[in-house]
């Protein structure tokens, strides 16, 4: 496929290429087709995939780049100038922004990097090779009035990648897992009590976006209970926790009836490598709609969403092995990280129908005899 928007970029004039990664763990792993299209496109370049330090690990094994560069954690103009001096000294010649924010332009464009693909919106002076977003109808949603349709994501990025003509890959997010990352998972569940060849159902509470994904304690531990219920010897509930939501878990296991096969990954959580492999292996996963939901994705995993105030519209792809739960309310979706009202697009969501849910899932990937 060739481009007719950019005529002057071709591939073979591309020395060394940095791809700024999304800023969310859901969103990297969402991005992982949109990598193999730009490898697969710059074959001969050192592409080099810039990230947030936490994330290096969900890119282990990732053949879409020859390196993986953390970029500075640090926030504000102090860590603006640590990032402009990191990637000036690199010396790229080009780079594709998978970030809407104007400082990822300005950053490259204070760099030196010559080259910028991205979208424009705000940031038109700073992008060399853009397009506007496309955006479906408007539509009033309650009393706030007109709101843009979303696209998902990856069609998102997909259209600018097909602006510069490379080549078509499925939009299904590509992870691998490491044997390191293997074994350590292997490891893990063993000390917490999963036979080699015991049934692992995964519960995901936590959600790094903020309280508003949140579902409460007392609920995940009903769910929890109920599941386990269903389960023999040598099985297990895994509590899954990312870094400070030990307290979460721990307020879901105080809710649980002794004795039963529960167990959460505390102090430290487990890494985020070894967690793809602890996904791959499990049956089911029930997630808020935080980076986890996405490695179930990854690897076909059935996994039940509880989705509150984001709108599905954005990861409305590869919902093949999804059941996606939320309530129609009249203030969402709102995007905001702290409720001003009473969390009803959560709290909206019973227990019961959450594990109707689940044995359903359970129940098709038993006949189908996965």
């Amino acid at each position: 496929m060739k481009s007719t928007r950019f005529p002057d970029l071709r591939p073979e004039n591309w020395r060394k290429v940095l791809v700024r990664a999304p800023n969310w763990l859901g969103d990297v792993i969402m991005a992982t087709p949109a990598f193999a299209r730009i490898r697969s496109w710059a074959i001969g370049a050192e592409l080099v995939c810039g990230l947030r330090p936490g994330h290096r690990p969900i890119l282990g094994g990732s053949k879409s780049f020859d390196r993986l560069l953390p970029l500075p954690a640090r926030k504000g103009l102090r860590g603006f100038r640590a990032e402009v001096r990191t990637l000036r000294k690199e010396g790229f010649d080009a780079v594709v922004l998978f970030p809407n924010s104007v400082s990822s332009a300005l950053s490259a464009t204070f760099a030196g990097i010559g080259v910028r693909v991205g979208y424009t919106r705000g940031r038109r002076l700073w992008i060399t090779h853009g397009l506007r977003a496309k955006t479906r109808k408007r539509r009033r949603i309650g009393g706030r009035g007109p709101r843009r349709e979303p696209i998902p994501m990856i069609d998102y990025w997909f259209a600018l990648l097909d602006a510069l003509g490379m080549p078509e890959v499925e939009p299904k997010p590509i992870l691998r897992v490491t044997g390191e990352e293997e074994e350590a998972a292997r490891e893990k569940l063993g000390e917490l009590g999963l036979a080699p060849r015991g049934r692992l159902l995964l519960l995901n509470p936590g959600a790094a976006f903020g309280p508003t994904k949140l579902w409460s304690p007392e609920r995940w531990a009903a769910l929890g209970a109920a599941l386990a219920s269903d389960l023999g010897e040598g099985d297990l509930v895994l509590i899954l926790t990312g870094p400070g939501e030990d307290r979460l878990a721990e307020a879901i296991l105080r809710d649980l009836p002794p004795g039963l096969p529960i167990r959460a990954a505390l102090d430290p959580p487990i890494p985020l490598g070894p967690l793809k492999a602890v996904v791959r292996r499990a049956e089911l996963m029930v997630t808020t709609d935080s980076g986890p939901r996405h490695i179930a994705v990854a690897f076909d995993v059935p996994h039940v969403v509880l989705m509150g105030p984001t709108h599905p519209g954005y990861t409305a792809r590869n919902l093949e092995f999804a059941t996606v739960l939320r309530k129609e309310v009249d203030c969402g979706p709102c995007h905001l990280q702290t409720c001003p009202l009473d969390h009803r697009c959560m709290e909206g969501l019973e227990t019961a129908e959450v594990l109707a849910a689940c044995r359903e899932t359970l129940t098709r990937r038993s006949r189908a005899g996965t």
